[in-house]
């Protein structure tokens, strides 16, 4: 079977050209993007990356070529208002795709009613007790991560949280499992995640 996947592989590489794009270049087409915001006046406006370390992803981009995440496929969702229209743009590992407006208000609406929580709320690790009664931290390794930042009412603040922090998985039960998963970042989390499905078939790449 891996031979045949090689095969397969190798002869897709033949047929157009290969980019492996890392995360900085991710990060600097998300720079570049903001940036281009905030000289037409956009001050309010947040991303989140979403990421899962040691996955990749393969695209055909157009005339053929390929596009193959380097180390791990990131995927960076950036919200902010157009006059009265809410805005998303997909950003990855394989370049920008073509801003697409929202049906609903609710994501930005929610960023602006609850700014200082955003910022204050931080999700803490997973944390167990250990049979003695003895607080411990969790050793087991989880890969998915989530990154937010935000600019808001001049303000710049981030987020950062392993997927596992949310969970019970875990031979010991998690500590913060329900004081993590009342915040307000993990609720903006599940909005966007919903936002992200209802567009998934609208979202065209640039180039």
């Amino acid at each position: 079977m891996k031979k045949i996947l090689l095969i397969l592989f190798f002869g897709i590489v033949s047929t157009g050209s290969i980019a492996q794009n890392d995360k900085s270049y991710v990060e600097g087409l998300v720079s570049d993007f903001t940036e281009s915001l905030e000289n037409r006046d956009i001050t309010n406006y947040f991303y989140m990356n979403k990421y899962c370390i040691g996955k990749t992803k393969m695209f055909q981009l157009k005339e053929g070529r390929m596009c193959v995440s380097k180390g791990t496929y990131y995927e960076v969702y950036v919200f902010w208002m157009e006059g009265d229209q809410a805005m998303i743009k997909k950003i990855d590992n394989c370049g920008m795709f073509f801003s697409l407006p929202l049906a609903n208000n609710s994501v930005l609406d929610y960023v602006k009613s609850n700014s200082k929580q955003l910022e204050k709320g931080v999700v803490k690790t997973y944390a167990v007790k250990n049979p003695e009664n003895v607080p411990v931290q969790t050793s087991k390794v989880y890969p998915c991560h989530r990154l937010f930042q935000f600019n808001w009412d001049n303000n710049s603040f981030g987020q950062k949280y392993n997927l596992y922090d949310l969970t019970n998985e875990s031979k010991y039960e998690n500590l913060n499992f329900e004081s993590n998963n009342k915040l307000e970042i993990v609720a903006l989390e599940k909005s966007i995640e919903a936002s992200i499905i209802e567009n998934e078939s609208k979202f065209k790449r640039q180039f």
